[in-house]
């Protein structure tokens, strides 16, 4: 016993054609408006089939499947699935912990690498400051060895010039000399 209910069409939409939530809400308010969908699904399962589509060719007919029914293979599919899923979560996990860790042991190494770091460039200011200081120290050095050579160049010029003064002297002191012997063997030569 088949009962036939009648079939009632959606009335025509308007031209801006309303689409998503809106347009059915406002179709609920419409006394004219039947979800055709329902219709059609309370009419199959009453005769026990289904409607084939009238752009398809019809094939064999198959038995209705029934959706408590799910095929075992599934089951497995889903669950091996979620095993997936869950050892790369676990993955990720691990991976994380080890990124963590050499990051830490990273941070270690920098922290070591920046002290021995402020170490070398402390040394490397003690060398500049030494150095500078060694460089005034040999230029004072330097300055003071010409100051002297200043001085002892001074003192070899006055001694030259006493010496050339002294030279001169002792040239007058020598034709004094030869004149006073002339004079002398001039007196002894002569008869008397």
């Amino acid at each position: 016993m088949t009962q036939h209910f009648p079939v009632r069409m959606q009335p025509a939409a308007p031209k801006d054609k309303k689409r998503g939530a809106q347009a059915h809400k406002e179709g609920e308010k419409d006394p004219e408006y039947e979800n055709i969908n329902l219709a059609f699904r309370n009419r199959e399962q009453q005769k026990g089939g289904h409607l084939t589509p009238k752009n398809q060719n019809p094939g064999p007919s198959r038995a209705p499947s029934n959706s408590a029914m799910v095929p075992h293979w599934l089951h497995r599919a889903i669950l091996s699935l979620y095993v997936i899923l869950a050892l790369t979560f676990l993955f990720c996990i691990i991976l994380s912990a080890l990124i963590l860790m050499q990051n830490s042991n990273m941070s270690k190494e920098l922290n070591g690498l920046r002290m021995e770091l402020s170490n070398v460039s402390n040394w490397v200011r003690e060398c500049q400051t030494e150095q500078q200081q060694g460089w005034g120290n040999t230029q004072k050095q330097v300055q003071d060895a010409r100051n002297d050579i200043r001085g002892v160049n001074g003192k070899v010029e006055t001694t030259s010039m006493k010496l050339t003064e002294l030279k001169s002297e002792i040239n007058k002191v020598q034709s004094s000399l030869e004149t006073v012997k002339q004079k002398l063997e001039e007196r002894i030569n002569k008869p008397a």
